[in-house]
């Protein structure tokens, strides 16, 4: 049986099927549980199951059918969530904008609105008038790191796209540029970073204010604070992409 199953296997010339190689690259994931006999089949037992399945399906003459997804179709479908990677991006930058606006708008509204007597409001208009723009600019802050992570998330994914249609095309890995001042994902993320910084240097300055009204150095750490958020953006944005998309990880893709 076993001269048969290797004469077969020379002459086909086909290689262990992926099941075998499974488990031959989980070998050594073993662990004490193989060797107990109670607790079902062990790595030992998967293996020589494998094996004598080879050799029957080989004896059998039986060929593995080829996968009906071509190249053609993966590099389709590489650009197909390329556009929707850059739909997602522009829609939430678009979200940002649109959130900010209206919130600054609404929050200019009630700050000059006038109080009336005949209202019974549950909270009085004054100190809603007196914690709008607060609130408004904390909200800002926080939806701009929420908008920076997406940028982040889209921008990896399009890189590992580029670079799965690259490897389709027989093209190096390298064309693909990561961090590039002048490209739109650049731009967009410091639009948004710039956008968080001055948000957060408004809240501070709010809040410093609150803490201690008499105060003069407020508008300086404001602006302090204001320019680390901003950099902190920045930061995040090119040391994540840079180390998510390395060299060694883009290597790993074959297209498939």
């Amino acid at each position: 049986m076993t001269k048969g199953v290797a004469m077969a296997e020379a002459q086909a010339g086909t290689s262990a099927p992926q099941e075998v190689r499974a488990i031959l690259e989980d070998a050594g994931k073993g662990t004490t549980g193989s060797f107990d006999v109670k607790t079902g089949e062990g790595f030992s037992e998967k293996l020589v199951d494998a094996i004598e399945m080879i050799g029957e399906e080989q004896v059998a003459g039986y060929q593995p059918h080829p996968s009906h997804v071509t190249a053609g179709m993966r590099y389709l479908h590489c650009s197909r969530t390329i556009h929707q990677l850059v739909t997602d991006r522009n829609r939430a930058v678009g979200i940002y904008l649109t959130v900010a606006s209206l919130l600054v708008t609404a929050s200019s509204v009630l700050f000059h609105t006038t109080p009336r007597d005949d209202l019974d409001l549950i909270v009085p208009l004054n100190q809603i008038q007196r914690w709008c723009m607060p609130v408004t600019f904390g909200i800002m802050t926080v939806l701009s790191l929420l908008v920076a992570f997406l940028l982040i998330r889209t921008r990896v994914g399009l890189i590992y796209e580029a670079a799965k249609m690259n490897a389709l095309l027989g093209l190096p890995l390298g064309r693909v540029q990561r961090n590039s001042p002048l490209s739109i994902f650049f731009i967009l993320q410091t639009i948004i970073s710039l956008g968080g910084g001055t948000s957060a240097a408004l809240f501070s300055f709010w809040m410093i204010h609150l803490a201690n009204p008499q105060t003069t150095h407020a508008a300086w750490i404001a602006i302090c604070i204001g320019a680390i958020v901003t950099a902190a953006l920045m930061v995040l944005y090119v040391w994540t992409v840079n180390i998510t998309t390395s060299d060694e990880r883009l290597q790993k893709i074959d297209g498939k």
